[in-house]
Parts: C-alpha cells; sequence; structure tokens
C-alpha cells in the first residue's frame, strides 16, 4: 500500500499547494493569472502539460513493443515548442493590450470573425475530450495497480477527479500553473532519476543495455520496430503533424496568455524543450530495453510499472506518482481550457452583455460538469479510446494554418480561415473514416491531406482581398511594441 500512501500524499500536497488560491473572483485573474508568471512557471507548466499520463501506459506499446518510433515523441514535441517560440510575441502583445485570453478569441479578433471564435473553440473542446477521458482511464488503472486491485479503476478515477476539480474550480490558471510547476519539477527529476536507474539496475547502464538490444533484439533499434510495417512516409508524416498540431491544443497555447512578457514566454520554450528531450528519452531508452523482458514484452502497458514493482516498493510507489503527476498535470490544464473556451468563447458570444462575474460562475459551473460528465464516460468501455485520441491530431492540425498564417501574413482573412477550418477537417475526417487504399499505401496520414488543402484555401482566398485596415493596425501594434522594448533597453 506504499504506493497508495505516496499518490495520497502527493494529491493532498495539490490542494495544499493551491489554498491561498481558493475562492478568486476575478475573471481575468481566474482565467490568464493577472498574466504574472515568469519563465521557469510557464516552462514546467507547458512540460508537465505536455507529457500525459497515458504515454506511460496506453503509448508504451511504442517504445516497449516496436522501440525505436517511440523517440518520435522528443523530436515532434521540439518542433512544437519552436512554433511556440514563433507564435510568442504576436500572441502575448494582442493579448495584453486587447485583453485576449484564450487562442479562440485571438483568432477571432485577429480574423474579426465571431463565427470562427466559435467553431476554434467548439472544434478545441471536442478533439480535446478524447484525451481527457484517457486520462481519467490512467488514473484509475495506476489507482488498481499501485494497490494490488484491492481500489478499483472507478474509485481511483474518482479520487482523482475530485482533486482537480478542487483547485480548477477555485484557483483557475493561477492553481493550474502553480500545481504543474510542482508537477513538472518532480516529473523531471523522479522521471528521468528513476528511468536512469532503472536502466542501471536491470541492464548494467545506458551501453551495456544497448550492445545487448543490439546482439539479441536489433529489430527495435531500426524503423518500423518488430511486428510493423508501415511505409517510411509514416515516420515523417507522424513527426510532422504531430509536430505542427501539439501545440495547438488550447490547454497548451493558453498558457501564454499567463506569462508576464513576451521574454518569459520565449525563454519558457527553450525551458520546456530542454526538460522535455531529456526527459522522454530517458523514458524510450528505458522501454526499448525492457522489450528484452517477456511479459512486459507481451502487456507493454503495464511496462514501466511493472518493472519498477520488480525493483520494489519505493520504486513502484514513485514510478506511481511519477505517472499521476503527469497526468494530473494534463487533465487539469485540460479542465480550465475547456471550461474557459465555454464561458469565454461560446457564452458571451451568445449573449454579449454577460458581465464577467456571471462568465466565471459559468467557467466554475463548467468545471463541476466537466469533471463528472467525463468520468462518467471515463467509465464505459470503449475499448479504442487511445486510437480516438491519436487520431484527434489529424484534426487539432486544422488550427495551424489559421493561426500561423494569421500570425504572420497580413493576407490571410477570415473567409480563407473558416473555409480552411470546414474543408480541411472535413477532408481529413473523411480519409480517416473511408481510409481509401492510399492512405495505406503512400504511409501519409489524414492530417497531411487536410493540411495541404487548407495552406492552399488560405492562401488562395488570401489574395482574393486586400489587406483590411484592422489587420494594418494590428502589424502596427507589433511595430510600436518591438520600439518601446528597445528603448526600455537602451
Amino acid at each position: 500500500m506504499m504506493g497508495l500512501a505516496f499518490i495520497l500524499i502527493f494529491l493532498l500536497l495539490m490542494i495544499m499547494i493551491n489554498r491561498g488560491n481558493q475562492g478568486i473572483n476575478d475573471y481575468s485573474d481566474y482565467t490568464t493569472g493577472s498574466r504574472s508568471f515568469g519563465p521557469f512557471a510557464i516552462g514546467l507548466s507547458v512540460f508537465s502539460s505536455w507529457y500525459v499520463g497515458s504515454v506511460f501506459t496506453a503509448w508504451a506499446e511504442f517504445n516497449v513493443g516496436f522501440g525505436f518510433i517511440g523517440i518520435y515523441t522528443a523530436i515532434y514535441g521540439t518542433i512544437s515548442i519552436f512554433i511556440m517560440y514563433l507564435v510568442s510575441e504576436k500572441t502575448y502583445i494582442w493579448g495584453k493590450k486587447y485583453n485576449l485570453i484564450t487562442q479562440a478569441e485571438l483568432m477571432g479578433f485577429r480574423y474579426q470573425s465571431g463565427m470562427l471564435r466559435i467553431m476554434m473553440s467548439f472544434l478545441g473542446v471536442l478533439f480535446t475530450g478524447p484525451w481527457l477521458l484517457l486520462e481519467w482511464v490512467t488514473q484509475g488503472y495506476i489507482f488498481s495497480y499501485a494497490t494490488g486491485g484491492q481500489i478499483s479503476p472507478f474509485w481511483g478515477m474518482l479520487i482523482g477527479v475530485l482533486t482537480v476539480m478542487i483547485y480548477v474550480s477555485m484557483g483557475g490558471m493561477r492553481s493550474v500553473i502553480r500545481a504543474n510547476a510542482v508537477q513538472g519539477l518532480f516529473m523531471f527529476a523522479a522521471g528521468t532519476g528513476l528511468s536512469l536507474w532503472l536502466i542501471y539496475k536491470f541492464f548494467g547502464g545506458i551501453r551495456s543495455g544497448m550492445e545487448m538490444l543490439a546482439r539479441d533484439y536489433p529489430d527495435v533499434l531500426t524503423y518500423p520496430g518488430p511486428g510493423w510495417s508501415p511505409p517510411t512516409p509514416y515516420w515523417t508524416s507522424i513527426i510532422i503533424v504531430s509536430g505542427l498540431g501539439a501545440f495547438m491544443w488550447p490547454w497548451i497555447y493558453n498558457k501564454m496568455f499567463a506569462a508576464k512578457n513576451v521574454r518569459a514566454i520565449k525563454q519558457s520554450a527553450v525551458i520546456a524543450s530542454m526538460l522535455g528531450f531529456i526527459f522522454w528519452t530517458s523514458m524510450v531508452f528505458l522501454g526499448i530495453m525492457i522489450h528484452s523482458m517477456e511479459y512486459p514484452r507481451n502487456h507493454p502497458e503495464e511496462a514501466y510499472m511493472w518493472i519498477a514493482s520488480m525493483a520494489g516498493p519505493i520504486p513502484l510507489a514513485l514510478m506511481s506518482v511519477l505517472i499521476m503527476a503527469t497526468s494530473i498535470s494534463t487533465v487539469s490544464g485540460i479542465i480550465q481550457a475547456m471550461a474557459t473556451a465555454i464561458s469565454n468563447d461560446i457564452a458571451k458570444q451568445i449573449d454579449i452583455q454577460i458581465s464577467n462575474e456571471k462568465a466565471l460562475k459559468v467557467t466554475r459551473i463548467s468545471v463541476i460538469i466537466i469533471c463528472l460528465l467525463s468520468l462518467a464516460m471515463a467509465a464505459v468501455d470503449f475499448g479504442r479510446l487511445v486510437f480516438i485520441a491519436i487520431l484527434t491530431y489529424q484534426g487539432i492540425i486544422m488550427f495551424f494554418p489559421v493561426v500561423f498564417l494569421g500570425l504572420y501574413w497580413k493576407r490571410a482573412n477570415k473567409e480563407g480561415a473558416i473555409a480552411c477550418m470546414i474543408i480541411g477537417t472535413a477532408t481529413s475526417v473523411y480519409l480517416i473514416i473511408f481510409n481509401p487504399y492510399f492512405i495505406d499505401e503512400l504511409g501519409w496520414t489524414a492530417g497531411m491531406y487536410g493540411i495541404i488543402l487548407a495552406f492552399g484555401i488560405m492562401i488562395i482566398a488570401g489574395y482574393l482581398k486586400p489587406i483590411s485596415p484592422h489587420v494594418e493596425q494590428l502589424w502596427s501594434d507589433i511595430e510600436t511594441a518591438r520600439r518601446n522594448a528597445r528603448r526600455s533597453k537602451s
């Protein structure tokens, strides 16, 4: 029961850390933390939210079952954080000047389109849903495994739900960032340290472990791995789609609105990418080496918990808390982003006269409803939920041309953005459902075809209309902010 004790202490700690944030009554503070966080808080928050708890269970098949292909996560994660660096300046400057608090609101303002704002908010919530369910399932599984089945997955999920509901509903973004910072520090230290220790304990170190794999299991060191034969372009495709789409998740993107300045966001991007690459690479090395053991090779979803249990009760307890921290950090950000989207981008668009006090109440009620509804849905056995979650990348990637061209190309307009979202997403969904022969034969995923079409639509639409005065003013805002920044340095 040591694992249960460690998990409960960790969850209690999360509530205690945020006890001072309970009862926040200012809508801006609740949704953005009053734009007050520095690079380490934002960087740790992005890092801890990025790596979902289910990468240690549902996605362990990539590392343990197939081997080398699992490293794609570290590669696409680095690409996505670079995108964070690129979009940080305009996102922060426009967000602060015009009091914008969500990704959908930013794009609705940039394109002067309420329809686009509602569409991005709705699709963001829709595409995010499977990840939330998957994380609740992961938490239930970890509780059950750590206690030898004495606590059922449902009761494990309920404990996690109640913990998140308490500190997110009361403290909003400020609670999420502070909890994520602690979770991120623990994830990096415990995750990297425990992975390396397990490698040395069971395989004699990285060098001897890799020599063993090269001698006895060479397939796991090459693409795509044993028992699988996708075309080579599949590797490129999942990196591109995931790399461009991953930073478009609202629960990640919205954290930039909580930063205190542009420099803090850019520094946080460097911090998050370094921590993420080291952390995940150590987990991949451990997973590949675990492939040499028969039981976890045949049960990859249990691999990380299993090898920790073989090392003793303390390593098992640490691994349990590690996965729980990874999961809790993700779901808290997801729920806060979904609730804010409902109040700010949907409720405020339906009733433009809604007060901030009422919007705050809507947000808090949304947190409770989302938690309870997702708990009920997670208790149902969907079977292939993990594959649904993976496929959501094929949809969220359609946000990329809207966001990136909107921030970097003056000619991008609302007609092109709306058509891009509708046609690009519809194309991707159609290819996923009907799966024509060329998808499997050529190796490119549905999202690749959808985003190429989406970019084409936005570029064509951009040349059909002149640049609006509103856009010229936004670009002027950036130049003014840059001049003021240079002047303050001199």
